[in-house]
């Protein structure tokens, strides 16, 4: 079980319960999505969790317009970058709530609501890294699309939260661009 550092804001707010099922999520996926826990680690009576929400549901939902809020933000950071390495690695140990939500997402698709949520992202994603990643691999926009494709669906598959560091990102995308170049090659 992970533990949580987090520091809420001192209001009974709505945007308290959500920063943290925000987080939660992103540590332990919806399992970790309990009213009661939720409660404890805020403080708060869990009667604020109904006043806000009402059920589970709708609670997803209000996580789900959080992270395609925090998407869009990273998606205009993304903008800003020239380079994959260092910079864009940088970027994602930045957002690494963000990066680990929608790997949630993507490891939970059997339930529509976060698959539609991460295609919705990708859509976002995709074509402001791409050009970044191309000059990464050396390789077309194009090709770098669908290269991220792979790269991005192996990351999620073989990264933990306690592997989640620039280290190990920028070597585990070395690894694919050396394989590309060695393609390339042949």
């Amino acid at each position: 079980m992970v533990k949580v550092a987090y520091m809420h804001p001192t209001n009974d707010s709505k945007k308290s319960w959500i920063e943290l099922g925000y987080e939660l999520f992103s540590e332990e996926g919806h399992e970790g999505l309990q009213v009661e826990r939720l409660a404890r680690i805020l403080n708060k009576n869990k009667s604020g969790y109904y006043h806000y929400f009402g059920d589970k549901d709708v609670f997803l939902n209000a996580l789900m317009a959080e992270h395609l809020e925090r998407a869009h933000a990273y998606a205009e950071q993304i903008k800003l970058i020239k380079d994959f390495d260092p910079e864009y690695i940088q970027l994602m140990v930045k957002n690494k709530t963000t990066i680990l939500f929608q790997m949630q997402l993507v490891k939970n698709r059997e339930f529509r609501i976060f698959i539609d949520t991460a295609l919705k992202v990708n859509e976002l994603i995709v074509p402001v890294i791409s050009p970044v990643f191309g000059r990464y691999l050396g390789v077309s926009q194009e090709e770098a699309s669908k290269f991220w494709g792979l790269l991005r669906d192996s990351f999620y598959s073989r990264v933990t939260l306690k592997t989640f560091s620039a280290e190990w990102i920028s070597a585990f995308t070395a690894e694919l661009r050396n394989i590309v170049s060695l393609v390339g090659q042949r």
